[in-house]
């Protein structure tokens, strides 16, 4: 699927179906918050594998997010201009008030793997993100603190970081082609956001880990309104945000 120009998606809520048929046609809009994607990034273990393709005819600011939140500028990102994928968020500073900027990149991530297409994975494991490409370890970064406050607020946009910021540098619009997505809870392992990424949703069922797995989207299934089928349990689909939220 092609996530176009300005115009992103976001995790954001867990939808209750009346009816649900084969097709995927959603009968009624019951939505709640996923407080899981709410205070994701505060949590001590979880992985987040992307599958991905940006090509050169893309439309893009100079830096934009394959996946952000709100606040200080944190998310996976790419520099058009450096050409570095890389992933970077803010930790709470030793003095109240004073907060630290992280930044790592994904090392051996060429302009030729994102134009024919790459799997990135950030798995977190206490006070260290480690970074993979196609499930290979690629790059660490270890911190003091949690994670801002700031990521608590809001659900996980696919297309931008703050799509509302009044700062137009800060909203980090970007086209790409997305071909999975997923979040993994509970574990840092990365075998199981692997296998996850190899097998048919269906087999997964049968695995130990099913129950953490947050959302699973591999963009083969669409209901009639555009919005994309959530492969886990929980019916976190995948919307486009209304044009309300976005500058």
């Amino acid at each position: 699927m092609k996530i176009k120009y300005k115009q992103p998606y976001w995790v954001k809520y867990k939808w209750d179906l009346d009816t649900h048929h084969d097709n995927q046609y959603v009968t009624k809009f019951n939505k709640t918050d996923v407080e899981e994607i709410k205070t994701l990034f505060q949590q001590e273990k979880y992985i987040i594998s992307f599958e991905l393709r940006i090509l050169d005819i893309y439309s893009r600011d100079k830096i934009f997010a394959l996946f952000g939140k709100p606040g200080k500028n944190m998310g996976l990102t790419y520099n058009n201009e450096s050409k570095i994928m890389a992933f970077e968020f803010w930790t709470k500073g030793e003095k109240e008030g004073w907060d630290d900027f992280n930044f790592v990149s994904f090392d051996n991530v060429r302009p030729t793997d994102i134009k024919n297409g790459v799997t990135l994975s950030i798995a977190r494991n206490g006070n260290s993100f480690t970074l993979y490409k196609n499930f290979e370890p690629v790059n660490k970064i270890r911190f003091k603190n949690n994670l801002i406050d700031d990521y608590n607020e809001t659900g996980l946009f696919i297309g931008c970081a703050n799509p509302g910021s009044p700062v137009e540098e800060h909203r980090y619009h970007g086209e790409f082609d997305i071909y999975h997505f997923s979040i993994l809870q509970n574990t840092s392992d990365i075998k199981y956001s692997r296998e996850i990424y190899e097998i048919a949703p269906e087999a997964l069922l049968k695995k130990q880990y099913y129950s953490d797995i947050l959302c699973l989207y591999n963009f083969k299934t669409i209901n009639n309104i555009g919005i994309v089928f959530d492969e886990s349990k929980n019916n976190n689909f995948l919307e486009r945000v209304p044009d309300n939220f976005i500058l």
